[in-house]
């Protein structure tokens, strides 16, 4: 999320979203602003481009125009959550699983001393 640590020029207008927001494209992982007027603005358009990440796994990225993102609809934040929810469960199992092969080898350990 943008901080008060970032202070845009009051001439620009303030960005729709910000880094580490999920939108149906990605992750947004920057942005950049092409003021009116400049070369940039010329070539590519003017206002926010995001650089969105695809495909976390592969580092794909995209740069995509503001106008361009599409947010993620409710079912697909929800189908994302429960994928993640299951994810930390299995995860959670695997560490008192690992945790309760540490306990017994703290005391086969403590034994043979």
């Amino acid at each position: 999320m943008i901080t008060n640590a970032i202070k845009l020029p009051s001439t620009w207008i303030p960005p729709k979203y910000h880094p580490g927001k999920q939108v149906k494209q990605g992750e947004i992982i920057g942005m950049e602003y092409h003021p009116p007027g400049t070369k940039r603005a010329r070539e590519l358009g003017k206002g926010w481009f995001y650089t969105v990440m695809i495909d976390e796994l592969e580092d794909d990225v995209e740069i995509i125009k503001e106008s361009a993102i599409e947010l993620p609809s409710g079912e697909d934040l929800l189908s994302e959550i429960d994928s993640l929810d299951s994810l930390a469960q299995t995860c959670h199992s695997k560490i008192a699983s690992l945790e309760e092969q540490l306990k017994e080898i703290k005391q086969l350990t403590a034994n043979a001393s």
